[in-house]
């Protein structure tokens, strides 16, 4: 479950950004959608889902690309340009543009989330830009996160575990963390000479969490860690040439070849695509899968493969390619954060997947969706509570992008959010003088 997320001087959001998804506890609407990260006796409320709206190059898919980028560093353990990895390699570029001395400073990531085992925060800073040629992690820190009731407030209780500069690493040797590391007392004398041992091999472009940590501190909690961002945390950047994740442990019709899958089985028998069958076949030059389409034309004694993106529409094709993915994460709680996610999808069918994740009866798991669009449609309270909608907006003398949410906005209990939106009450609206843009052209003339 995602909690948290905080960005500095990443693209053009050069001031500390914080997407919060935890529940306003001033709001009371609603709140039988929300997920309680505590427990029983302790309240502390997330949020199921959230929205995301702003201008074109406000900064709206830079939120996106910002934990898609973290997410691609941790589970490589490295900001390298060596390895095959495209968001890495181009990391060298992600830093405030408009201002030089801005853009020499750090990158900074900061996440807060939740697993079975321990709710995390892990930050870290990297300098890495494309006027300095050398990238390197100049700050990385571990800490776990602990909820306490005091009176009717809950605090906040941050344990770090661990430290680190661009020369070296730091344990917290407190009683308590120890017991968290799973250490006895003998470990106490080990100390001084791993931290000597870490701090003299540490490499400037590898993650300390996935190096000296997990082989010689931890292996369980790293582990925990990184299995969240690799099976929990699901992004994509750009919606329309995302690639389908497709598992296909499910059987194989030996009359038409087509390779089944299960949930995508259950899809076609809900949706109103038509008679065709829809599966996918197998290239055993490349071993690569694609999409095809089985229709039987009345008269015809075979049916005709076709290739799906030729005869289905964009629309269907992108539904399948982001349901039987979907269904496998959802169950397990997974947290998807999406870029134009309703790009050739029906608003009424997200709709009904915006409801499947602010249902508890459904979401059993926890999952978690955040997507940014420029439909206004979303903008109900059937659907989002108003610390589910988040506006993006970027300045126009300094390019500075920075966020808020419906819920900072004074505003009446029964006010439309679509109505106000349009009239520009939110901010975050896109406005080109196109009938000046044709005059200069008519003068250019």
């Amino acid at each position: 479950m995602l909690l948290d997320f905080k960005i500095k001087n990443y693209k053009s959001f050069y001031n500390l950004t914080d997407i919060s998804m935890i529940a306003d506890s001033a709001k009371k609407d609603l709140n039988d959608r929300l997920i309680n990260v505590g427990n029983k006796n302790l309240k502390k409320m997330a949020l199921p889902s959230m929205v995301i709206y702003g201008a074109n190059a406000s900064g709206k898919t830079s939120i996106i690309s910002a934990v898609n980028m973290l997410k691609q560093i941790v589970v490589n353990g490295t900001i390298k340009r060596q390895i095959k990895n495209k968001d890495i390699k181009e990391l060298d570029i992600c830093s405030f543009i408009h201002d030089e001395k801005k853009m020499k400073e750090p990158i900074y990531f900061e996440i807060t989330f939740k697993t079975e085992e321990n709710i995390y925060n892990y930050i870290i800073n990297i300098s890495a830009t494309y006027i300095n040629a050398i990238r390197k992690i100049v700050g990385e820190e571990l800490n776990i996160i602990k909820y306490k009731k005091i009176g009717t407030s809950i605090k906040e209780d941050k344990i770090n575990i661990y430290k680190r500069t661009e020369t070296k690493v730091k344990l917290n040797r407190d009683e308590n963390v120890i017991r968290l590391l799973s250490k006895d007392k003998s470990f106490y004398q080990e100390i001084d000479n791993l931290e000597k041992t870490f701090s003299d091999n540490l490499d400037k472009e590898d993650l300390f969490l996935t190096t000296g940590f997990k082989a010689m501190i931890n292996l369980k909690m790293a582990t925990d860690i990184l299995s969240w961002f690799q099976e929990r945390l699901v992004t994509v950047v750009d919606f329309n040439v995302k690639e389908p994740l497709v598992n296909f442990d499910d059987v194989e019709d030996d009359k038409m070849k087509v390779f089944r899958n299960n949930q995508l089985d259950k899809l076609l028998k809900i949706a109103d695509f038509g008679p065709q069958v829809i599966g996918y076949i197998k290239d055993n030059n490349t071993g690569r899968y694609s999409l095809n389409s089985l229709y039987k034309p009345n008269g015809a004694k075979r049916g005709i493969i076709i290739d799906s993106k030729t005869i289905e529409s964009k629309g269907t094709i992108k539904l399948i390619d982001f349901w039987i993915g979907f269904m496998e994460f959802f169950n397990k709680g997974g947290v998807f954060i999406l870029d134009e996610f309703d790009s050739s999808i029906h608003p009424e069918l997200i709709g009904g997947i915006i409801d499947l994740f602010n249902n508890k009866d459904i979401n059993k798991k926890n999952a978690q969706l955040i997507f940014n669009t420029h439909n206004p449609l979303y903008l109900q309270k059937r659907f989002f509570r108003r610390d589910q909608i988040m506006f993006v907006e970027k300045d126009e003398e300094t390019y500075m992008t920075s966020v808020y949410k419906l819920s900072d906005i004074d505003l009446r209990n029964d006010a439309n959010y679509m109505k106000n939106y349009f009239e520009g009450k939110f901010g975050a609206l896109p406005f080109i003088d196109f009938e000046k843009a044709l005059d200069e052209e008519e003068g250019a003339e």
